[in-house]
């Protein structure tokens, strides 16, 4: 009777631990998946600098829900991005705020990130290779930027990327770069870039937020089209 009642007692912990870790993994750990063929934009915004003021249709800045060019299947949804690099040093990201977390806590992200790009591999080109690294980051304020006066009132961003420099920093780590084939033209493929292994840290202000960014800062004079179709986080 006794070794009866206590396998009872062994077997009730055993499960009350297995739901506590369960409840704590559970809220530690925030995962999203954005899927734009299903869900939309989902609040991704875009965010362009290093161009002078006023010269965004020139610059062919382009941010839309776009269907995935051909030869991809073309009945697809994503993210559509582009610029034409006139300066030799222009920014192009998209970002999205996220809330609803400890303020003033230190979280682990990971970027897992599905895009077509039709960018030369390894390729030459007008100020540098159209082989621009992309990377993955964030701040725990809002993202801007301003004309700075003293260069001719071109737009500047109120973070810092090194990533034209093929660098990482403390607001973006380099997840590889965006070029898909040798072959010249090139066409459209899709690919994958991820920080799984080597996730990047960033604090949550006292309000819970943060804003993710998934950017290119590039020095190839020429057009710049990537399409998002899935990424995913994950905030631990």
């Amino acid at each position: 009777m006794r070794k009866i009642f206590f396998l009872g007692l062994v077997f009730i912990l055993g499960l009350t631990s297995c739901n506590k870790d369960d409840d704590n993994s559970g809220k530690s750990k925030k995962n999203y998946t954005f899927d734009f063929n299903s869900t939309g934009i989902e609040n991704w915004k875009s965010f362009f600098s290093d161009y002078p003021e006023g010269s965004e249709t020139f610059y062919e800045l382009t941010f839309e829900y776009s269907n995935l060019p051909e030869p991809l299947e073309t009945n697809i949804k994503a993210l559509k991005l582009s610029g034409n690099n006139h300066s030799d040093d222009l920014f192009s990201a998209i970002y999205r705020k996220f809330d609803g977390l400890q303020p003033n806590k230190n979280y682990s992200i990971t970027f897992d990130i599905d895009f077509a790009s039709n960018a030369l591999l390894n390729g030459t080109g007008i100020g540098g290779s159209p082989d621009l690294s992309i990377g993955a980051g964030g701040f725990n304020y809002v993202p801007n930027k301003t004309p700075e006066n003293l260069r001719g009132h071109v737009y500047r961003s109120n973070f810092e990327s090194k990533l034209q420099a093929d660098l990482s920093n403390d607001v973006f780590q380099i997840l590889g770069t965006i070029g898909v084939s040798e072959v010249d033209p090139t066409p459209f493929a899709l690919i994958n870039r991820n920080n799984l292994d080597n996730p990047i840290k960033i604090e949550s202000n006292s309000e819970g937020e943060i804003w993710l960014m998934i950017a290119t800062d590039s020095g190839h004079e020429g057009i710049t089209t990537l399409y998002y179709k899935t990424i995913k986080i994950s905030i631990e």
